[in-house]
Formats: structure tokens, C-alpha cells, sequence
């Protein structure tokens, strides 16, 4: 397990859960009177993780898959990020059955992806997290499995001077079944001693200044932490409408496809307090800067798509 004098498991900092004080921890997690959201607190510092079972209503779900085979119709609305291709390309929905493609901010774009990426119970759990109203700043919207390499949204998903104030959702839209590539985890990985790039300045990955080969020993590096500190690789396996909520640093991936031609139709959101700023921001035009507050009470904000178009907006 990894400690710093700043007080908590990573050197970068984190929130209330990340301090290495259980003392401290335990007073926060006192103070939540709903057992519920107690004890999903308690699962997720232990472990970096939580299944909320149920907490998505299947009509909920059953209008957003509507809503995206309608924008699907119409590809102009949409985009992707297929693995080895462009940065984000023109969508078809042939692109979107090839393995680890990423149908993008869908969450956003669509008038039912609210009721989602900010289900009540979602939301009660993040709001705890965070200590205040989340930003919602990229989803993923996925029709097959991703059979992604284990690794952690630190290196990839930034959020400005505060990396460990990030946490994700993964939300079945289906029953998912054995051999779908399924998502897979380290339980408990997300207090494995830290790796860093930019000797020891940064957790996110910049290729221009990090080079392939720190990312591809990064990979590597979960994979062997994983087996000398015991740390258990993990299926989810969930039912329509169940989700699973991980931390930062929890290290993930998408299992082997070993059923062709089956469906894995998840969404997955990322998240951060709604203070904080995608690192992103600093790359769009300013008008594109927005969060933009959502029928939920919470934020959304697109890498993407202007805000003007969120919603289901024409």
C-alpha cells in the first residue's frame, strides 16, 4: 500500500476516501445517516468500487436506446472513436459493432441520457463522493464489448492539478452474459503503489513527452502488481438497469470476446466535482467551455459537442 505525507495513498492527493487518517475517514462516512449510501461509502474506499443493483428503471434505459438507434439513423449527429483510428471519426453503425469502438457523449447529446448518467441513486452516491454536484464530462456509449487492456483512467481521463477527484459509472443496458467481454477489475487495485509518468510529475499519459514505451510498462506494471500483491481479478456481470461505479485509480479493462456477434451495450460516464475542470478545457473555443447544468440538478460538459446541441437540442 502506497502512503504520502500529504496525507493521503497517492502523492497527487484525492477525496475524503483517499486519506491514509481511517480515523478521519471513519468520522466522514459517521456522518451519512442513510445506511445505504453508508455502506455502498464503506464498499467503495475498501475495494474501489460499488454495483448498484437496479438503480437505472428499465424505461429509462428503454428511451435512451430509442433515442440513440433514432440518432444512429441519422449519423451525422453522432461520433466515434474506433481503436487505431482517428481521434473522434463520422459514425455508422457498422463502426459501432467493431470491438472497443466508443460511441461519444451520447450521455450528453440525448434527452434521455440525464436520466442515466444521473439516475437519483447515481447521483445520491456521487454527490457523497464528491461533496457537492458532479460534472459529467465525457460518456462512452458502447454496442460491443471493449476488450481493453487493464488499465486506469488517471492516465487518460484528466481532470486539472486534481487527478484522483475523477470517478466513472458503467451502466448495463442489457443483461450481460459470459463472453461478451465483459468488465473486468482488480478488486481492491486502486491502493496499489502508484505509477507516475514524467519521473514522478504526473499521472496522465502524454505520449509526446512520455513515449509508447512508459505506457505499454505501465500496462504491464497492473498486471504484475495485481499478481504479487494479491489483488483478485474480477467479472461484472450485471442485469439491465444494474450499475458499477469505480474509482479513479481502480485498475479495468474488457474482457476477451469469446461469443462473436453477442451485444455488451453499456454506457459509461466519467465524473468529477463540479468544481473542477477538465483538463480539455483548454483546448476548445471558448464558448465550448460550458457546464451546463442538466434536469438532474447536476452538470454535463462535451470534449465534443458544443453545449448548445445538448439535450436532444437540434
Amino acid at each position: 500500500m502506497n502512503e504520502n505525507q500529504s496525507g493521503f495513498h497517492s502523492k497527487f492527493g484525492g477525496l475524503w476516501i483517499d486519506r491514509t487518517d481511517t480515523q478521519a475517514v471513519a468520522r466522514e462516512l459517521a456522518r451519512f445517516e442513510d445506511e445505504k449510501t453508508r455502506e455502498a461509502l464503506e464498499f467503495f474506499h475498501r475495494w474501489g468500487y460499488v454495483v448498484l443493483e437496479g438503480a437505472v428503471p428499465h424505461e429509462a434505459i428503454d428511451t435512451y436506446r430509442a433515442q440513440y438507434a433514432e440518432a444512429a439513423a441519422e449519423p451525422e449527429r453522432l461520433r466515434i472513436n474506433v481503436p487505431f483510428g482517428p481521434m473522434h471519426e463520422a459514425f455508422t453503425p457498422e463502426k459501432a459493432l467493431i470491438p472497443g469502438a466508443k460511441v461519444l457523449d451520447t450521455s450528453m447529446l440525448l434527452e434521455g441520457g440525464d436520466r442515466l448518467s444521473f439516475a437519483p441513486r447515481i447521483t445520491g452516491f456521487l454527490n457523497a463522493l464528491f461533496g457537492g454536484p458532479a460534472l459529467a464530462f465525457q460518456s462512452l456509449h458502447f454496442e460491443v464489448g471493449s476488450t481493453q487492456t487493464i488499465h486506469q483512467d488517471t492516465a487518460y481521463v484528466v481532470v486539472d492539478q486534481q487527478p484522483l477527484q475523477l470517478a466513472a459509472s458503467w451502466i448495463a443496458l442489457e443483461d450481460v452474459t459470459p463472453g461478451s467481454g465483459e468488465l473486468i477489475y482488480f478488486a481492491g487495485g486502486h491502493r496499489m503503489r502508484e505509477w507516475t509518468y514524467a519521473e514522478g510529475a504526473s499521472k496522465h499519459f502524454n505520449f509526446g513527452r512520455d513515449g509508447a514505451q512508459a505506457h505499454i510498462d505501465h500496462l504491464q506494471y497492473l498486471k504484475d502488481a495485481a499478481a504479487s500483491e494479491g489483488f483478485e481479478q474480477r467479472s461484472f456481470l450485471p442485469k439491465k438497469g444494474d450499475v458499477l461505479i469505480w474509482h479513479a485509480d481502480l485498475p479495468h479493462g474488457g474482457g476477451a470476446i469469446t461469443k462473436p456477434g453477442v451485444t455488451r451495450r453499456s454506457l459509461v460516464t466519467h465524473y468529477c466535482p463540479a468544481a473542477m475542470t477538465p483538463h480539455y478545457f483548454q483546448f476548445l473555443p471558448a464558448e465550448n467551455q460550458e457546464k451546463r447544468a442538466a434536469p438532474s440538478g447536476q452538470f454535463y460538459a462535451s470534449m465534443y459537442f458544443p453545449p448548445k446541441l445538448f439535450f436532444g437540442a437540434r
